[in-house]
């Protein structure tokens, strides 16, 4: 990847939260922040990803995202997807699912 990372966001409404699953990922060869901003971004470019929070220095990462259209496990590829582009080697795996609206509590 060439251009600097940038913290990618989008709008939602509670109605497709409610719908959400979280799943919570363990991470690891993350060392800075950018780490952190380029898995992120790259999470959050996926049309059926919602949010995404990733906290290098615990090397976890939670993300919302709408499962009728992707699997916990097209995300952990995306994760490994973008440690090879940025030669960092990523490892990924699933920890904890819950649906969105326990992770954010809507409930």
């Amino acid at each position: 990847m060439n251009e600097y990372p940038q913290l990618i966001e989008k709008s939602m409404d509670i109605e497709t939260l409610i719908q959400a699953e979280a799943v919570y990922v363990s991470i690891w060869n993350m060392d800075c922040p950018d780490c952190a901003l380029w898995v992120h971004d790259a999470l959050m470019q996926l049309e059926n990803v919602l949010k995404v929070d990733v906290f290098y220095k615990q090397g976890v990462g939670v993300i919302i995202y709408t499962p009728v259209r992707m699997t916990p496990d097209k995300l952990l590829g995306v994760i490994q997807e973008i440690g090879r582009s940025n030669c960092h080697y990523y490892g990924a795996e699933i920890i904890g699912r819950c649906p969105a609206k326990q992770a954010l509590h809507l409930e």
